[in-house]
């Protein structure tokens, strides 16, 4: 592929990515650029292979922080020590014990994956890819597949249109409803339903948020249809569309009555694509609490008993970005019942994306809770660079 340089007003991203991977022997520098905001993706055979970015944001610290691999002072020492020592820092987490290097791929993937799929969202700007690659020292390095990205990336963008469909304005504030909100137990919720109170904006609301304007669109769409979140100027249903919606209503009480809770979840969410309607917000809230019960009590049984296989390199097709975060929240969790009720896709999806790991073998039930398998050595060091170092153990 040779070198090109354009306007993301007129090559979008998802225009630009698919010759990456379709084409045969394709490596280079993809560079994206949006104001102050730089992000270099390099590209080798079909997966993406480095990243890079000058947003502190996105600093490998503060993911490291997010997902609760480390905490805030460990990653900030750490961070100090390593440039003292003039050595990388993923490096120096690795070799200093700080950071598994599993758990250290993950956080660096998912860094990779998250400002990718943000650079879909760019309307203007500028997009280049310079073919070839720099000479690469002694790093720790990806490999994701270009088109599962792509896959994962478009997906986002059909969230993010569903999103503004129910919000076009970012200017639009909310009236709060706290008793709607008794459940919750998300940090990041509360203080979205307190920047509400407050009367910030819903664009001042997204810019607040650790992990990106998406997981926080996420839980601000699921306190919306939970009722705990009305727009003061709402997009009300058309006018005509009254005896239409009286009739998917009843459609979704038929099947809470059923006990097909899922269907009632996926329609009472659609009519409130359409505008608030209070029977709805009700009506997806009981259906909810019980497809949750359903999907999840089964899962907190299992406390303590999980555990977790290395992810394999390239990760699974089948599985999306969104199971990987998981995957990370889970391992960072002090419990299942907090990584599904603070994940950002919410404690419905967790609970289904939980299933997704177990059958794709990457999470399992340990036999006997707090004991390590038998025949499994123990790790005591590991190489960044190579295979773990085992030990027999004593």
């Amino acid at each position: 592929m040779e070198s090109f340089n354009g306007s993301l007003a007129s090559y979008r991203l998802q225009m630009v990515m698919p010759p990456l991977f379709t084409g045969a022997g394709v490596d280079g520098t993809l560079r994206v650029e949006r104001g102050a905001v730089r992000r270099c993706f390099q590209v080798k055979d079909g997966f993406l292979v480095g990243e890079s970015s000058n947003d502190p944001r996105e600093h490998l610290a503060q993911v490291l922080v997010n997902l609760r691999i480390l905490d805030a002072p460990r990653a900030a020492a750490a961070f100090e020590a390593a440039e003292g020592a003039g050595v990388p820092y993923g490096t120096f987490l690795v070799q200093r014990c700080f950071v598994e290097l599993p758990r250290l791929i993950e956080a660096m993937e998912h860094k990779a994956r998250e400002a990718m799929f943000d650079c879909y969202a760019w309307e203007s700007g500028e997009v280049e890819f310079t073919p070839g690659l720099p000479a690469i020292g002694r790093a720790v390095g990806l490999k994701l597949p270009l088109s599962t990205l792509h896959r994962d990336a478009v997906s986002r963008l059909r969230e993010w249109a569903v999103f503004r469909d129910i919000f076009p304005r970012q200017d639009v504030t909310f009236r709060v409803f706290r008793e709607f909100a008794v459940e919750t137990f998300s940090e990041e919720e509360d203080v979205l339903l307190d920047l509400a109170s407050a009367g910030a904006t819903l664009g001042e609301m997204l810019a607040n948020t650790r992990e990106g304007p998406l997981f926080a669109a996420r839980w601000v769409l699921h306190l919306y249809r939970r009722g705990a979140l009305a727009p003061q100027r709402p997009k009300g249903p058309k006018l005509g569309e009254s005896a239409e919606l009286a009739e998917l209503l009843n459609l979704v009480k038929r099947f809470l009555e059923s006990g097909k809770y899922d269907h009632a979840v996926a329609l009472a969410a659609q009519v409130l694509e359409r505008g608030p309607v209070p029977e709805a917000h009700a009506l997806y809230r009981e259906a909810e609490v019980r497809l949750t019960l359903a999907l999840s009590d089964e899962l907190f049984a299992l406390d303590g008993r999980l555990v977790f296989e290395p992810i394999p390199r390239p990760t699974p097709p089948d599985l999306t970005a969104d199971d990987l975060y998981l995957y990370s929240k889970l391992r960072g969790s002090r419990s299942i019942r907090q990584a599904l009720r603070t994940a950002a896709m919410g404690e419905l999806a967790a609970s289904r994306s939980v299933h997704r790991l177990m059958a794709s073998g990457l999470i399992h039930v340990a036999s006997l809770p707090g004991s390590e398998r038998a025949g499994t050595p123990r790790r005591t060091s590991t190489d960044p660079f190579g295979t773990p170092v085992v030990g027999v153990g004593t």
